[in-house]
């Protein structure tokens, strides 16, 4: 018995989430114009605007709330307050003009800052309104888009992330995300992939992400390997939903030579690095970037290598630096090392081959 009690309250719990992601198109909102009458009485023949505060005035009522009422609703509310004066009142109500239900479009689509109006008898989904602005560009980032969305009755937006490769899925059910009047739909741009080291044109490039390139395709783009470029392992860190990151190493000589399937495809955000194994590199936000050169037999660290480049830029996230050695990853906080003369007796002595990455603060 209370195993059917049990599913019978989580079916109402879920039908009562699915009316309240439905929006009405019935229901009144601020700015829309009534056509108010009263049979035989043509004196209270008038027009009313619902003002921002979703209410208009009426004669012998006062205040009218009407924002998320029909007309029906609001012809009801007006006849049971005149029926205390007059004798059984018959009041119409019909929409004379409909107020602006707009949804916004900006980002990475083709035609950003559209504005689009949602039809008054249906709904609009975020995947049709992403649709008739052209669809996504090709450095869109369709994991992140996401809806603002103003809260009825409060001047505050909630950002409601959409995850637009479900709505698509057969497995949800297609395309469920409604629109609300007022929605405004941001769509960003991917983040960029960083192709550095020994790269004729290092830099970052934004990838195609419905059809994300080859790790060969992007060293391509990036003008080819330099003289003395380590072709046998280039390095991409890339990092993970979790916040962890992972080394993938990728035999370009290899794939050159005709072995396709151990190329790897890149993803937004990550970072080619191509090095010399007889070299120490330090690559990303310092100075000077590049392979340090040293004289033979000479020991360097970490905090020495990047003073050898010139030092951090002001950009530079100092607390998250990485070591790659051997296509493992360790984070180096400097930041921390600097602080403190004792922490600088763990400075870590680099090896041949090793690469110092220093990424940029988003803060």
């Amino acid at each position: 018995m209370l195993r059917k009690w049990f599913i019978v309250a989580v079916l109402m719990s879920i039908g009562l989430y699915a009316q309240s992601n439905q929006w009405n198109a019935s229901a009144l909102r601020p700015g829309d114009v009534l056509a108010i009458s009263v049979f035989r009485m043509a004196e209270f023949d008038t027009k009313a605007r619902i003002e921002e505060d979703g209410s208009f005035r009426f004669p012998l009522c006062g205040e009218i709330r009407a924002a998320g009422l029909n007309t029906k609703d609001v012809a009801n509310v007006i006849a049971e307050k005149l029926s205390q004066q007059i004798t059984t009142p018959h009041v119409d109500v019909f929409v004379e003009t409909w107020g602006p239900r707009t949804v916004y479009i900006l980002g990475e689509v083709k035609n950003s800052g559209m504005s689009l109006e949602l039809p008054t008898n249906g709904n609009m989904t975020a995947l049709q309104a992403i649709s008739a602005a052209g669809g996504f560009t090709e450095s869109a980032d369709p994991l992140k888009v996401a809806v603002l969305r103003r809260d009825s009755g409060k001047q505050q937006l909630t950002r409601m992330p959409i995850d637009v490769s479900a709505l698509i899925s057969k497995d949800s059910g297609g395309d469920e995300f409604i629109l609300f009047p007022e929605d405004t739909i941001i769509v960003p741009k991917a983040p960029p992939v960083y192709v550095s080291g020994l790269v004729e044109k290092p830099g970052l490039f934004y990838i195609n992400t419905q059809r994300p390139p080859l790790c060969s395709e992007m060293i391509t783009r990036a003008g080819g390997l330099s003289e003395g470029a380590n072709a046998e392992n280039v390095q991409i860190v890339r990092t993970l939903a979790d916040g962890s990151r992972r080394m993938l190493g990728v035999p370009l000589r290899e794939i050159q030579d005709g072995a396709y399937e151990k190329d790897v495809v890149v993803e937004p955000g990550d970072d080619v690095v191509v090095t010399n194994a007889a070299q120490i590199y330090v690559l990303g936000e310092v100075k000077s970037p590049g392979p340090l050169v040293l004289n033979p037999g000479v020991v360097v660290t970490a905090s020495r290598a990047i003073a050898l480049c010139g030092g951090f830029t002001q950009i530079a996230k100092q607390n998250d630096v990485l070591l790659i050695r051997e296509n493992k990853i360790s984070i180096l906080n400097m930041k921390k090392l600097y602080t403190d003369e004792e922490n600088l007796r763990h400075d870590v002595v680099l090896q041949y081959g090793d690469i110092i990455y220093i990424k940029e603060s988003m803060w």
